[in-house]
């Protein structure tokens, strides 16, 4: 079943570039529409999700320079007839591919937007949390997991990382920072508003870190940037994320307000350590996953690659050691 559906507006002179591009499907998988007025023609196009990265570099190098051209992806619901051949409903079955870079690029843009939705949700799911940290009420903080909005500018960091767009890191860190400044600015005015003696157990941080603070983002980054490859986004994803991020996030502003700097301390290197831990885990399943920039043959880009995952791999290793060297007692850290 072709889950996928170009629609591809060309200028009349530009249709066998593209239709050449179109040749490894079977026939009955697009039509080409008679030219318009206006000199252009319409192409659609059936193809499985598989099939769409190839044809869409295909198209774009063909095309690039070129002016007056639109292409546009749509997933589909369903399509009749099935596919009777067992081997391609099996190939496509078992591929294991992430959806189109371009597909990707998409669902992450927009869940990195520095918007008054991010910013309101991300106060309100501090204030939840710290709440629920104060009260020692676990149930509560789950529930602020659920709106926190904190996976978007992560995982589109370690996406630019793969994809090598710069403006895309620089988009994700200012919606990251932003709303990493408004959690702990709403956890500091919470300490003041709502008093509290630090008796709650999930406001503890009076304990050496352990290793279990960089496996949890791992695990939980691995799985978040798996899922949104595979266009499989759900709440549950953000709320594995949240996870990591939040607790820590919201203890830091209400430990900071509290006059608790020695579990301050504590707290905000938690966040830094899980930023890092989660950004490197999707950086690695991305690259495991396939996704490349079009021009991802050029030696610039195997170098910048090279470096992204050696230099996170590097500083989450330091971080992890500085833990256990904490946990051991060798040395004091966070």
């Amino acid at each position: 079943m072709a889950d996928r559906v170009l629609q591809i507006i060309v200028p009349k002179d530009d249709v066998e570039r593209i239709t050449g591009k179109l040749d490894e499907l079977p026939p009955e998988h697009w039509y080409c529409y008679p030219s318009g007025d206006d000199g252009r023609q319409a192409i659609v196009a059936f193809l499985d999700h598989v099939d769409l990265q190839d044809v869409l570099d295909g198209i774009s190098k063909e095309m690039e320079g070129r002016e007056n051209w639109s292409l546009h992806a749509l997933p589909t619901e369903a399509s009749l007839p099935e596919i009777e051949d067992e081997d391609e409903t099996e190939r496509v079955a078992q591929a294991e591919q992430a959806n189109a870079r371009e597909e990707i690029y998409s669902d992450i843009r927009q869940g990195t937007a520095l918007t008054v939705d991010y910013l309101v949700l991300t106060f309100l799911a501090t204030i939840v949390a710290a709440i629920g940290m104060i009260q020692d009420q676990v149930a509560v903080v789950i529930g602020a997991m659920v709106i926190a909005p904190l996976l978007g500018p992560i995982l589109a960091f370690a996406f630019a990382q793969t994809i090598g767009t710069v403006q895309l890191m620089l988009v994700a860190l200012r919606a990251l920072g932003a709303g990493l400044a408004l959690a702990v600015v709403a956890g500091i005015a919470l300490s003041f508003v709502v008093p509290f003696n630090g008796e709650s157990d999930l406001l503890d941080y009076s304990h050496s870190l352990s290793l279990m603070t960089v496996a949890l983002p791992l695990a939980s980054g691995a799985a978040a940037a798996l899922m949104v490859a595979g266009g499989q986004t759900s709440g549950l994803v953000g709320v594995m994320v949240a996870a990591a991020l939040l607790p820590p996030l919201s203890a830091f502003g209400l430990l900071l307000g509290n006059g608790d700097y020695f579990g301050a301390i504590r707290a905000i290197s938690t966040v830094i350590i899980n930023i890092a831990a989660i950004n490197l885990a999707a950086l690695v399943v991305f690259w495991i996953k396939g996704i490349r920039p079009r021009s991802w043959e050029s030696d610039n880009y195997a170098t910048s690659m090279r470096v992204s995952l050696g230099a996170s791999m590097a500083l989450v290793a330091v971080m992890a050691l500085a833990v256990y060297a904490s946990q051991n007692g060798w040395a004091w850290f966070g």
